[in-house]
């Protein structure tokens, strides 16, 4: 295989060069008619998703902060430039509209403005700001941008936690980032997942918004799709509490302990609500009543990531991950396990792999990077390790796609998809490069 005829520091190197070429060839740098506004962030994909995505600007900003700083800073600065006074970021900027109205038709957004969409992204903002405030210049970044990311999180408590227990709700599916997951199937009406069957039920429950007008506390007490999704929360949690240490560095201990408070109680909520002893899984709850969606995904893996979770749910969740009937593929982690029926073919046992229907199986590196994130803090390096060679080896082998079969490493989805770059700071985990 490639990456064992390198030495480790070639092997990072490599892979440098190849996200650096990526990111080039991924730049969108501007400057808007709509808000006179100067943009210059990193697309997704020029060929499928060529504006500024929430989550993924996030997860750009801290890949380019290992070797680009400044265009790291102008991702977050960017992603920032509309935000309005009450602090919401939406999910989609759409800078240079006007280029793609015959894309736009095939996407499914609700539009606060014609050039913003109205709907969030699992909340990684705090984990960008952080990254891109090390080193030179960070001090004076963290002051101009630290007000902006704490109104952020703010709304985010404000709005999106009803019943104050600590868990912001997405209110349609595809504002977890994760659109076609089978945990959301019988909660939606799913039967039988075909794109058409999602969007009439995407449109069931989330069609009658445009007549609440899109109000926030209408739609709640509509109870058409109200989820605290795990990993979502796993997020907001982990932000959360990486929003206390930049206040920490700021110098303003009240802001750093109100986080910490936050964190504390998003934690305890996720441990005590959507922990499940009987499976040692973590289950996302639904509608007013919390119901819980009993369907092994990736994301009943992601609370591994929260530095205070018990010995004995670390424990369960590594069994999972390390189990090769359920999570352990030959290329992990699956976003469902492959002994889940709503992942399988009926003929032949193999995943279907859908383009348009996704998280349905394949495996994604924006997740292994935050599992074995986890692995390490809680002592599991060897498990982590595991899950970044084999992320490597999908990218030396099969090139940036948008996600990978679990069982081979091909790729399939998008063509240069930018998010997958974060396999650079796995393998500077791996590697031991600072």
């Amino acid at each position: 295989m490639i990456a064992r005829a390198m030495s480790h520091s070639a092997r990072y190197d490599a892979m440098a060069e190849r996200v650096r070429a990526l990111y080039d060839r991924n730049r969108q740098k501007g400057t808007a008619p709509w808000c006179g506004q100067d943009y210059d962030f990193v697309c997704p994909s020029t060929g499928t998703y060529p504006f500024q995505w929430f989550w993924d600007s996030c997860f750009h900003a801290i890949v380019l902060a290992r070797y680009d700083m400044e265009r790291a800073r102008s991702e977050i600065r960017s992603l920032l430039k509309n935000q309005p006074d009450d602090g919401f970021v939406g999910h989609v900027t759409f800078w240079q509209r006007e280029a793609f109205e015959e894309m736009l038709k095939e996407y499914s957004i609700a539009y606060r403005t014609p050039y913003l969409s109205d709907c969030i992204q699992p909340p990684l903002l705090a984990e960008a700001l952080f990254a891109i405030t090390r080193g030179e210049g960070g001090a004076e970044v963290r002051a101009e941008l630290l007000p902006k990311v704490r109104r952020y999180y703010d709304w985010l408590d404000r709005i999106r936690d009803p019943d104050r227990d600590g868990l912001i709700a997405i209110l349609q599916p595809d504002e977890s980032g994760l659109d076609h997951i089978p945990k959301y199937d019988r909660y939606l009406g799913v039967s039988n997942p075909t794109r058409d069957e999602f969007t009439a039920a995407w449109q069931r429950a989330v069609g009658p918004y445009a007549e609440l007008q899109r109000d926030h506390d209408r739609m709640f007490a509509a109870d058409r799709f109200v989820v605290e999704d795990v990993l979502v929360n796993t997020i907001y949690a982990e932000n959360e509490r990486v929003l206390a240490l930049l206040h920490e560095e700021s110098g303003d201990p009240a802001a750093a302990a109100e986080m910490r408070t936050r964190a504390t109680r998003t934690t305890a909520s996720l441990l005590g609500k959507c922990y499940d002893p009987g499976t040692g899984l973590f289950y996302d709850l639904a509608g007013q009543k919390e119901e819980l969606l009993r369907v092994s995904t990736v994301t009943s893996l992601m609370p591994i990531l929260l530095p205070d979770l018990p010995k004995e749910m670390v424990a369960s969740l590594v069994r999972h991950i390390a189990d090769p009937e359920a999570y352990a593929a030959a290329y992990p982690v699956p976003s469902t396990p492959l002994n889940e029926p709503l992942y399988l073919k009926p003929s032949d046992g193999r995943p279907e792999h859908d383009s348009k229907l996704l998280w349905r199986g394949p495996s994604w590196i924006n997740t292994n990077w935050y599992i074995a994130r986890g692995l390490r803090r809680h002592g599991h390096e060897d498990l982590a390790r595991t899950i970044e060679d084999r992320s490597a080896v999908l990218i030396e082998t099969h090139g940036f796609r948008e996600y990978y079969d679990p069982y081979t490493g091909d790729g399939f989805g998008a063509h240069a998809f930018s998010w997958t770059a974060l396999v650079l700071n796995m393998l500077a985990d791996h590697e031991g490069v600072k």
